[in-house]
Protein backbone atom coordinates (compact mmCIF):
# COMPACT_ATOMS: atom_id res chain seq x y z
CA UNK A 1 0.00 0.00 0.00
CA UNK A 2 1.36 3.45 -1.01
CA UNK A 3 1.91 6.01 1.85
CA UNK A 4 1.23 10.04 1.24
CA UNK A 5 3.77 12.28 0.88
CA UNK A 6 4.34 14.61 3.66
CA UNK A 7 3.39 18.32 2.99
CA UNK A 8 7.19 19.19 3.03
CA UNK A 9 7.16 16.71 -0.28
CA UNK A 10 3.85 17.84 -1.85
CA UNK A 11 4.27 20.55 -4.51
CA UNK A 12 3.07 23.67 -3.86
CA UNK A 13 -0.48 25.29 -5.44
CA UNK A 14 -1.69 28.49 -6.31
CA UNK A 15 -5.64 29.28 -7.45
CA UNK A 16 -5.87 31.34 -9.85
CA UNK A 17 -9.69 33.25 -10.30
CA UNK A 18 -10.93 33.93 -13.51
CA UNK A 19 -13.42 35.71 -15.69
CA UNK A 20 -14.65 34.51 -19.24
CA UNK A 21 -15.95 37.01 -21.57
CA UNK A 22 -18.16 35.19 -24.13
CA UNK A 23 -21.26 35.46 -25.68
CA UNK A 24 -22.32 32.41 -24.98
CA UNK A 25 -22.64 29.71 -22.05
CA UNK A 26 -19.52 27.65 -22.33
CA UNK A 27 -20.12 24.11 -20.51
CA UNK A 28 -17.22 23.29 -18.03
CA UNK A 29 -15.47 20.42 -20.65
CA UNK A 30 -15.31 23.54 -23.20
CA UNK A 31 -13.27 25.35 -20.42
CA UNK A 32 -10.68 22.59 -19.73
CA UNK A 33 -9.80 21.71 -23.42
CA UNK A 34 -9.43 26.03 -24.01
CA UNK A 35 -7.57 26.13 -20.82
CA UNK A 36 -5.46 23.12 -22.10
CA UNK A 37 -5.13 24.63 -25.56
CA UNK A 38 -4.18 27.80 -23.94
CA UNK A 39 -0.77 26.80 -22.13
CA UNK A 40 -0.28 23.85 -24.53
CA UNK A 41 0.37 26.78 -27.06
CA UNK A 42 1.89 29.04 -25.12
CA UNK A 43 3.69 26.95 -23.25
CA UNK A 44 4.76 23.44 -25.02
CA UNK A 45 4.30 19.82 -23.34
CA UNK A 46 7.03 20.20 -20.94
CA UNK A 47 5.37 23.54 -19.26
CA UNK A 48 2.01 22.34 -19.24
CA UNK A 49 3.43 19.25 -17.35
CA UNK A 50 5.20 21.46 -15.47
CA UNK A 51 2.81 24.11 -14.06
CA UNK A 52 -0.46 21.18 -14.18
CA UNK A 53 -3.52 23.09 -14.46
CA UNK A 54 -6.30 21.84 -13.16
CA UNK A 55 -9.73 23.69 -13.34
CA UNK A 56 -11.07 23.28 -9.91
CA UNK A 57 -14.71 25.46 -9.43
CA UNK A 58 -16.51 26.47 -12.95
CA UNK A 59 -19.85 28.39 -12.14
CA UNK A 60 -20.34 30.67 -15.85
CA UNK A 61 -18.56 33.22 -16.27
CA UNK A 62 -16.31 32.41 -13.50
CA UNK A 63 -13.77 30.02 -12.34
CA UNK A 64 -11.09 28.62 -10.12
CA UNK A 65 -7.45 27.22 -11.86
CA UNK A 66 -5.02 25.20 -9.83
CA UNK A 67 -1.44 25.58 -10.70
CA UNK A 68 2.09 25.01 -9.23
CA UNK A 69 3.35 28.32 -7.10
CA UNK A 70 6.35 28.44 -9.64
CA UNK A 71 4.48 28.43 -12.71
CA UNK A 72 1.86 31.24 -11.88
CA UNK A 73 2.69 33.73 -14.39
CA UNK A 74 3.26 31.71 -17.51
CA UNK A 75 -0.63 30.41 -16.57
CA UNK A 76 -1.90 33.73 -15.96
CA UNK A 77 -0.19 34.91 -19.80
CA UNK A 78 -1.28 32.19 -21.46
CA UNK A 79 -5.14 32.47 -20.49
CA UNK A 80 -5.08 36.31 -21.26
CA UNK A 81 -3.66 35.48 -24.72
CA UNK A 82 -6.56 33.56 -25.56
CA UNK A 83 -8.69 35.46 -28.47
CA UNK A 84 -11.04 33.35 -29.77
CA UNK A 85 -13.10 30.19 -29.04
CA UNK A 86 -15.42 28.77 -31.80
CA UNK A 87 -15.02 31.50 -34.26
CA UNK A 88 -16.04 34.14 -32.21
CA UNK A 89 -14.18 36.64 -29.33
CA UNK A 90 -13.17 35.36 -25.72
CA UNK A 91 -11.35 36.96 -23.30
CA UNK A 92 -10.11 35.04 -20.05
CA UNK A 93 -10.09 38.13 -16.93
CA UNK A 94 -7.39 37.04 -14.66
CA UNK A 95 -8.93 38.16 -11.03
CA UNK A 96 -6.05 37.26 -8.93
CA UNK A 97 -4.24 34.71 -7.18
CA UNK A 98 -4.91 32.91 -3.76
CA UNK A 99 -2.87 30.46 -1.81
CA UNK A 100 -6.13 28.42 -0.70
CA UNK A 101 -9.49 27.76 -2.92
CA UNK A 102 -11.89 29.23 0.18
CA UNK A 103 -9.85 32.51 0.47
CA UNK A 104 -9.97 33.03 -3.89
CA UNK A 105 -13.55 32.39 -3.77
CA UNK A 106 -14.69 34.85 -0.93
CA UNK A 107 -11.91 37.36 -2.15
CA UNK A 108 -12.41 37.76 -5.51
CA UNK A 109 -15.52 35.65 -6.62
CA UNK A 110 -17.86 37.41 -3.86
CA UNK A 111 -18.94 33.77 -2.90
CA UNK A 112 -19.18 33.31 1.14
CA UNK A 113 -19.96 30.36 3.08
CA UNK A 114 -21.57 30.68 6.18
CA UNK A 115 -19.33 29.28 9.18
CA UNK A 116 -19.69 26.40 11.01
CA UNK A 117 -20.90 27.19 14.22
CA UNK A 118 -23.45 29.34 12.98
CA UNK A 119 -24.69 26.53 10.95
CA UNK A 120 -24.87 24.72 14.16
CA UNK A 121 -26.20 27.09 16.63
CA UNK A 122 -29.18 27.96 13.69
CA UNK A 123 -29.71 23.64 13.82
CA UNK A 124 -30.24 23.85 17.49
CA UNK A 125 -32.85 26.85 17.36
CA UNK A 126 -34.78 25.14 14.93
CA UNK A 127 -34.90 21.90 17.32
CA UNK A 128 -35.93 24.44 20.16
CA UNK A 129 -39.01 25.83 18.43
CA UNK A 130 -40.24 22.66 17.43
Amino acid sequence: MLKTLPPTLREKKRYIAFKILYDEELKEGEVVNLIRKAVLEYYGFWGISKANPWLVYYNFPYGILRCQRDNVDYVKSSLILVREFKEKPINIICLGVSGTIRKAKIKFLGIKKPKRWFIIRREKLRQKQK
